[in-house]
């Protein structure tokens, strides 16, 4: 039996999964072992988001993902990343294997984890502290893809940023402690660190799409939520009624009767009972 590359059973290590889906990523590796190099190699040639990796079953997108990592720590480290970071921004791939098994009680990647994951494999986002970072040139979203109207966003605000510059995307995982303190540490870091890995680059803002920003939920939640002091960072130029990611964010999924939606939470159940008050916005944080 060929034995498994050193690097790939440390990367594993490093995730810290636990004994179930370490054997099975182990085990779809080891029958695989042949075809893993070529199907770490082409994870994310295809056209579009149809990538390569996408057509695997879930366990097989885990295990090449994780085969992938020592080739993407090689980007990392050429840029200047320091182990800690890399390590921090890796931990990602876990965090969407626990939240998997949490959905589907199987080990394993969903298709639009392995999307994401395609930033990771270009070695462009970055988890400094509590947020993530991504490197990201301006766009702004203002239609759906049927051409429907999504954010109104002013021409003084595309004059003051103009699509296509510079900038960083912060994202927020699942479960980040968004007391203000951490917040502002990451925010800190993020700009030491980029200036020193891409001191080529300007970037102009820090942006952000997210269902925390959007006003509404200044109505159902009390003054001194962690949300709304973290919305608080950012100066919000547009707003959507879009609740789509906000109810899967605060529900998991969307519910055909109001009555199976969770509501273990003061947010689910106020956002249960006000939908209206749920959607989107795009917010920026200037740095010049």
């Amino acid at each position: 039996m060929t034995e498994l590359p050193l690097t790939f059973l440390q990367e594993l290590e490093a995730l810290g999964f636990d004994e179930g889906a370490e054997t099975l990523v182990t085990g779809y590796a080891q029958r695989h072992i042949k075809q893993m190099p070529l199907l770490a190699n082409n994870a994310y040639s295809g056209e579009g988001y149809d990538f390569s990796i996408c057509h695997l079953h879930p366990p097989g997108r885990l295990a090449v993902m994780v085969w992938k990592l020592s080739e993407i720590r090689r980007r990392y480290e050429d840029c200047g990343v320091s182990a800690e970071i890399i390590q921090d921004t890796f931990s990602d791939v876990a965090l969407r294997q626990r939240l998997f098994f949490q959905n589907n009680g199987k080990v394993g990647l969903s298709r639009a984890d392995c999307v994401w994951l395609r930033h990771l494999a270009n070695a462009q986002i970055f988890k400094l502290g509590v947020l993530q970072y991504q490197v990201w040139k301006m766009f702004y979203l203002e239609t759906y893809e049927d051409g429907r109207p999504f954010f109104a966003i002013s021409e003084t605000q595309k004059a003051r940023l103009p699509a296509g510059t510079p900038v960083l995307n912060v994202h927020i995982q699942k479960g980040a402690d968004l007391r203000q303190e951490n917040v502002t540490a990451s925010l800190r870091m993020a700009g030491a660190f980029f200036a020193r890995v891409f001191p080529e680059t300007r970037f102009r803002a820090m942006v952000c799409y997210s269902w925390l920003l959007h006003s509404g939920l200044k109505a159902l939640l009390p003054t001194s939520s962690r949300i709304l002091r973290f919305a608080e960072n950012f100066e919000i130029i547009s707003e959507s009624a879009d609740s789509t990611q906000a109810v899967e964010r605060i529900f998991g999924k969307r519910y055909r009767r109001k009555a199976d939606h969770p509501q273990q939470t003061c947010l689910q159940r106020e956002a249960l009972q006000h939908p209206s008050r749920l959607g989107y916005a795009l917010g920026v944080i200037y740095l010049d």
